[in-house]
């Protein structure tokens, strides 16, 4: 009996517990709902003052952004084909020079006299051919005689000339030029004796076949030595091989200048360009003729209008870039070569965008969207992005041309509030 009790009291204890936690549980729900209510009274209470525009359509650009170094249309170190010293530099750093005109005189006056010695062996063998073709008179053996001992006289003098400056040579005396040139003398009237010899020869003899084929190949040789003479002669100018700028000069007159090494540079800046690089997921993006904005950090204030020039035909395996040469087209400023240059290339337009301001987006965590004005009240809306140009977003899908969005104020709204619009974007 004791036991039926005890179960009939634990199951009306059970009971009335229960029977308090449901009314617990009705209690708290209509507070919760007595809560929504009061928060949905002060939602429709809350006006919030904003800012708005009208989803207007337009054109929208997109832009690919590059940086690069200004460089010039084409830069030429210039150099000697010969040794010598410099006897004037006639030009100054930014000196502006024509093509063909002369930067540096090299001292001429040893090879002038290569030149003549040159052309006289050339005049004596070629009288030697006409001679030899004609035939000898005895006023022409006498002439040949005596063309002979002249060239000896010179070969001797040379060959004294030529001792005396390779002992002093050996003893650093003197500099290697001056030994080579009393060397090349010393040749020169060598060949000029030995030719004089045979000349002598075969007036003496008569003309063979055979020695008229020699003396012809006599002829052609001193040719090329004449010529080889009067080639040195005009490389004591060094001329400038392109119009530009001179610019880095490295010698000064009284100095000795070895063929190969830089004298100075020109710099041709009557076209200037931008070598950018682009990344491979941008290379389909680009075509020769783009527009391009510059902006160059040495002339902050200015800018300048670039087209694409060129387009490179294989990736940079390192840096997995293509490179791309932008020409700066009629600057109004003249722009070293070598500053930094960043730049917008016009990759894509839109003609009838609808276009919305970017301080109209709301950005949350499932999405972005815009506050629409509909009688007063502010209603979210999910947008779709297109292009961004600056302040200004293209919207492909959830607005529609004419509809007033909030451009100030949105981000203290939610969907439903009440808004007093306080000024209008135009």
């Amino acid at each position: 009996m004791k036991i039926k009790k005890r179960t009939f009291f634990f199951i009306f204890l059970l009971i009335v517990i229960i029977g308090l936690l449901a009314f617990r549980i009705v209690n708290r729900l209509n507070e919760r709902q007595q809560e929504e209510v009061q928060k949905s009274q002060i939602k429709e209470e809350i006006i919030i003052p904003v800012r708005t525009a009208l989803v207007e359509k337009g054109e929208v650009n997109s832009f690919l952004k590059v940086t690069g170094v200004v460089e010039a249309n084409e830069t030429v170190r210039v150099t000697s084909e010969i040794m010598g010293q410099a006897k004037e530099v006639k030009v100054k750093d930014g000196e502006e020079v024509n093509k063909g005109d002369i930067l540096i005189v090299l001292g001429d006056e040893q090879i002038k006299i290569q030149v003549a010695q040159a052309q006289a062996t050339l005049d004596s063998v070629q009288a030697s051919y006409d001679k030899i073709k004609s035939g000898a008179r005895p006023q022409e053996i006498k002439q040949a005689e005596s063309a002979v001992l002249q060239a000896k006289i010179n070969r001797d003098s040379a060959e004294e000339n030529y001792l005396r400056m390779k002992k002093l040579f050996t003893e650093k005396a003197i500099s290697e030029q001056q030994y080579e040139q009393a060397k090349n003398q010393y040749e020169i009237a060598d060949v000029q004796y030995q030719s004089a010899q045979e000349s002598y020869e075969l007036v003496i003899e008569g003309a063979a076949e055979e020695d008229v084929k020699s003396v012809e190949a006599q002829v052609r040789q001193t040719k090329s030595a004449l010529d080889m003479a009067k080639y040195q002669l005009k490389n004591t100018q060094v001329t400038a091989p392109i119009s530009g700028k001179v610019t880095s000069i490295t010698v000064s007159s009284g100095e000795m200048v070895s063929p190969s090494i830089p004298l100075l540079s020109i710099i041709d800046v009557s076209r200037i360009f931008v070598r950018v690089g682009i990344s491979e997921k941008d290379i389909s993006k680009i075509k020769e003729s783009q527009t391009v904005d510059l902006k160059i950090d040495a002339f902050p204030e200015e800018k300048f209008q670039g087209e694409v020039v060129s387009k490179g035909v294989a990736v940079d395996q390192i840096s997995k870039t293509l490179e791309v040469k932008i020409e700066i087209l009629k600057p109004e400023v003249d722009i070293p070569v070598g500053v930094f240059a960043r730049g917008d290339i016009l990759v894509k337009t839109n003609q009838d965008a609808l276009i919305i301001s970017s301080s109209a987006l709301t950005r949350k965590k499932d999405g972005i969207y815009v506050y629409v004005i509909e009688e007063g009240i502010a209603r979210q809306k999910e947008v779709v992005l297109g292009i961004i140009q600056d302040e200004r977003v293209e919207i492909l899908d959830g607005l529609s041309e004419e509809e007033e969005i909030v451009v100030l104020g949105n981000q203290e709204l939610e969907d439903g509030v009440r808004v007093d619009v306080l000024d209008k974007e135009e």
